[in-house]
């Protein structure tokens, strides 16, 4: 009876989605076309779902093909799932594409910390994949695999990537908030945290007072840091909404481009 073992699995993570427990990015991981007449070679069979991909093999025909082999490489595209993905990564441009290289030296196991991109001018704009187009602002990385003769075994390979996320300041807009006594944003830790109350802008015919972070804050899908609306040290509201992905621009703020999460919040 055939055995059958995994000999290779990726994980994409980014910062954003990691803070939930276990989380994977929503990325396809695409195999280009060389990599596929591959695993039809070596009878390799890729087993996907978002996030994650592992090769299986059948044991004894892997072994009898490996000892053949020379080195093993492999080519993955990564192509986001969700339209945010982009906007929200740590990247120098817009639209960038990361080049990763991973190269098993010594252990089965790596973990690596995206960082390395290359301009997308450098790529063709539209890459063709047996029917299916991929689109610049889809495609966040092409990632290159290289396994040498000695590593080239049955014993189980691992690739952690980590996609980092962009800062922002946090712009938050109080509408219909009945007071014009002195308020204030406190975060969890019991210190007032640095927000600075700004003039008041007009929000669809509402008045609305506004209140801008001194610093820029990593954004995440799930805040580490709650922040409450005190008023006198009476809370108006015990946990704020933190910043939507698909609400952020870039503003000119004293003089520089600052990246901004735009928070409205209705009051009661």
């Amino acid at each position: 009876m055939a055995n059958y073992q995994s000999i290779l699995s990726i994980k994409v993570q980014h910062e954003y989605y990691n803070s939930f427990k276990d989380e994977l990015a929503p990325f396809d991981i695409i195999a280009d076309e060389n990599t596929e007449n591959l695993f039809r070679q070596y009878s390799i069979l890729a087993k996907s779902k978002p996030g994650t991909i592992q090769l299986v093999v059948e044991t004894e025909l892997f072994n009898d093909l490996a000892a053949l082999t020379e080195e093993f490489n492999l080519t993955f595209y990564l192509v986001s799932t969700d339209s945010v993905v982009r906007s929200i990564t740590e990247m120098p441009n817009a639209f960038d594409i990361a080049n990763i290289n991973a190269e098993f030296t010594q252990s089965n196991t790596m973990k690596i910390s995206v960082e390395n991109w290359i301009n997308s001018s450098q790529f063709h704009e539209i890459t063709q994949h047996d029917g299916t187009t991929i689109y610049n602002k889809n495609l966040m990385g092409i990632l290159s695999i290289h396994i040498p003769k000695q590593l080239f075994n049955l014993d189980k390979k691992s690739i952690t990537l980590q996609f980092n996320t962009v800062s922002t300041y946090w712009k938050y807009y109080f509408c219909s908030l009945n007071t014009k006594s002195s308020i204030n944003i406190s975060g969890t830790s019991g210190i007032e945290s640095a927000f600075t109350e700004q003039d008041n802008e007009r929000i669809l015919n509402q008045t609305a007072r506004v209140f801008i972070s001194d610093k820029s804050m990593p954004l995440m899908k799930s805040g580490a840091e709650s922040f409450s609306l005190l008023s006198d040290k009476k809370t108006i509201i015990k946990s704020l909404p933190i910043p939507d992905a698909n609400n952020i621009s870039t503003l000119l703020v004293d003089g520089s481009m600052r990246l901004t999460s735009h928070i409205y919040v209705v009051c009661n």
